[in-house]
């Protein structure tokens, strides 16, 4: 066990639940565990259902139970997935629901739920976020505990996706999609400074690297196994020992950086110092550099955002093409800055991703090649859009990405039926 600032690193070695209680116990000895509240959040990173891109749900059920155990009156699971997927249908295929059933706590679909908006004090935006959310975690008195409970991850885009970034998912999927640019990491910090976790316990039994979907054919160049757990209350103290585990400096990690700002984090910084001497590696943030020879991307030259139309859509080809069979044989246009000399070089199927290589390229490319031609990824990072365009390129059915067809249909239309506002692919 390392103790630095009130973040504990603690091992695993006895067990998830002994390392729970063991956890909570150095983390609450100055104070009340519960804080007289007996409504209890957890906030997972639920991502997706992709193999070592969640949370891990043993870990999940020994939180739940341990809060239980502790005087919760009631714990819920509150999540709202990556765009393209649907919260229901993660909790289905990532054995979150059984968790649920067996502990008694229950789900919490934020992208079911009704929403209200917020303005983010530095970006100066008006962004949509579940009602629910704003109700119970803005106040400094609040009635419910809440606690984040994330992966250890790097990220492409971000360079690691702990506490903070795992409160992206409070945004409205039409939200992410525009703001996932190079305002992103502002955008992050600004979460942060209106809502912020009690608890933050970081799942790192594995190290997830070269970005945060591991590639399953590639597997072993994307995990290690760690067996720990970092946990504190103070959620940027906690993502800075975070991140120094995955060999990043807090200078390194734009959104904790702009955090930073508003909190003197200086003693926890000092203290990182030597503390963390045996986890030594650098844990790359890119993407693996694997590509299929036969799917060419044209980069503007004058803006291209790596934070949206850039890394995600390579990640997504990535997915597609290795671990699922995907095709090739067409272009990605992204960016702005492209000269007319190499747009003619394409003779087939393109996809153009994002609003700024739309607008300049979209009425020549279909004019060119024709319409029928020309896919279409809008704003920022339309997820949804991308991995529909993609799957008809690539000649593969959105429903062939699921464990099972049968519990994509239903966990897709109860989740229509109850009001959930997720973008996910076209399925037909």
């Amino acid at each position: 066990m390392v103790e630095l600032s009130n973040v504990i690193i603690q091992d695993v070695k006895n067990g998830l639940r002994q390392a729970v209680e063991d956890l909570f116990q150095k983390i609450g000895k100055n104070q009340p565990l519960m804080k007289e509240r007996e409504q209890v959040y957890i906030k997972p990173n639920g991502v997706d259902f992709k193999p070592y891109s969640y949370t891990h749900p043993k870990l999940l059920r020994a939180v739940i139970n341990f809060f239980y155990e502790n005087g919760a009156e009631q714990v819920y699971l509150m999540e709202n997935s990556t765009q393209g997927n649907m919260t229901r249908l993660v909790f289905e295929c990532t054995g979150y629901k059984e968790v649920l059933d067996d502990t008694g706590a229950k789900a919490v679909y934020l992208d079911e739920k009704s929403h209200t908006t917020v303005v983010l004090p530095t970006v100066g935006e008006e962004v949509k976020i579940p009602e629910l959310i704003a109700r119970n975690f803005t106040s400094g008195e609040r009635d419910s505990l809440y606690i984040s409970v994330p992966k250890l991850k790097t990220h492409p885009m971000t360079t690691v996706t702990l506490g903070i970034k795992n409160q992206m998912a409070f945004l409205s999927h039409t939200d992410r999609s525009r703001n996932h640019d190079e305002g992103l990491h502002q955008v992050l910090a600004d979460l942060y400074s209106l809502f912020k976790p009690d608890y933050t316990i970081i799942d790192g039994t594995h190290a997830v690297f070269h970005g945060h979907y591991p590639l399953q054919q590639f597997l072993d160049e994307c995990i290690e196994q760690l067996d720990i757990l970092i946990g504190g209350t103070n959620t940027l103290h906690v993502d800075a020992v975070g991140a120094k585990v995955l060999g990043y400096e807090i200078k390194e990690v734009k959104h904790l950086a702009l955090a930073a700002k508003a909190q003197d984090i200086s003693s926890v910084l000092d203290g990182l110092k030597g503390e963390v001497s045996r986890f030594t590696k650098r844990y790359p943030s890119r993407t693996l550099d694997v590509f299929p020879d036969d799917v060419r991307v044209l980069k503007g030259t004058k803006k291209l955002c790596p934070e949206g139309c850039e890394l995600n859509t390579r990640m997504l080809v990535q997915l597609l093409y290795y671990d699922y069979g995907g095709k090739g044989g067409f272009d990605i246009v992204m960016g702005e800055g492209h000269d007319i000399e190499t747009l003619d070089t394409i003779h087939g199927p393109v996809l153009i991703v994002g609003d700024c290589a739309i607008k300049e390229t979209k009425d020549y490319l279909a004019s060119k090649v024709g319409k029928s031609n020309v896919l279409l990824s809008p704003s920022c990072n339309s997820l949804a859009r991308t991995m529909s365009a993609l799957c008809k390129l690539m000649s593969i059915s959105p429903l062939d990405l699921v464990p099972s067809k049968w519990i994509a249909l239903k966990a897709l239309i109860l989740g229509k039926i109850h009001g959930s506002k997720a973008e996910t692919p076209s399925i037909i």
